[in-house]
């Protein structure tokens, strides 16, 4: 079982890298066309999404993002992730139910049309659970997503995205239920 796991992530790893390289190659061409900008940080773009929630279950989210737009049309990033849950009473009367997730992910852009964007990314998270009156639980979960999205510009170098995608590692113990949707904001310098 584990050998196929295995499998599964090398097959995964090497999938991601042949949609990079051939969005590199796809690149090429506008390359030409591309009117080079003078430095580094005009290439870089910052977003991310932001999350509450409170009551008897209370969440707290946090996943800002850093990208690099190699070309116009095509970016890479990483995005750290801290949620903080906590449900009341969730296994009986004083047994409330705290979790901690730490992580983050890196992921590749690739724009098909005006405002369409194909999006692969990995993402590891560590979930440090505990219950009232019991010992803390650590556990690593790891995702592989695919999928596509909407952005939407707001004005200047600002937008507003919409995400579709699909955890191909999508098991029992899973944080995810397919198809994963997100919205967040980016702003480019």
């Amino acid at each position: 079982m584990q050998n196929t796991f295995s499998n599964r992530y090398r097959i995964i790893l090497s999938l991601f890298f042949v949609i990079l390289c051939s969005a590199k190659l796809f690149a090429q061409d506008e390359y030409n066309t591309y009117k080079e900008k003078s430095d580094f940080k005009s290439k870089l773009f910052f977003g991310g999404g932001f999350g509450l929630q409170f009551g008897s279950a209370t969440l707290v989210e946090v996943s800002p993002l850093v990208g690099y737009s190699v070309t116009p049309k095509f970016g890479i990033g990483v995005s750290p992730t801290y949620k903080f849950y906590k449900i009341n009473d969730y296994y009986g009367p004083s047994n409330d139910l705290t979790t901690n997730v730490f992580g983050g992910s890196i992921f590749a852009r690739y724009s098909i049309f005006t405002n369409v964007f194909a999006h692969v990314e990995y993402e590891i998270l560590y979930y440090n659970t505990r219950v009232t009156g019991y010992e803390t639980a650590r556990q690593q979960f790891n995702s592989f997503f695919v999928g596509g999205g909407y952005n939407q510009r707001l004005g200047g170098n600002s937008a507003m995205y919409f995400l579709v995608l699909w955890n191909l590692n999508d098991t029992a113990d899973s944080p995810y239920i397919n198809p994963v949707i997100r919205v967040g904001f980016s702003v480019g310098l």
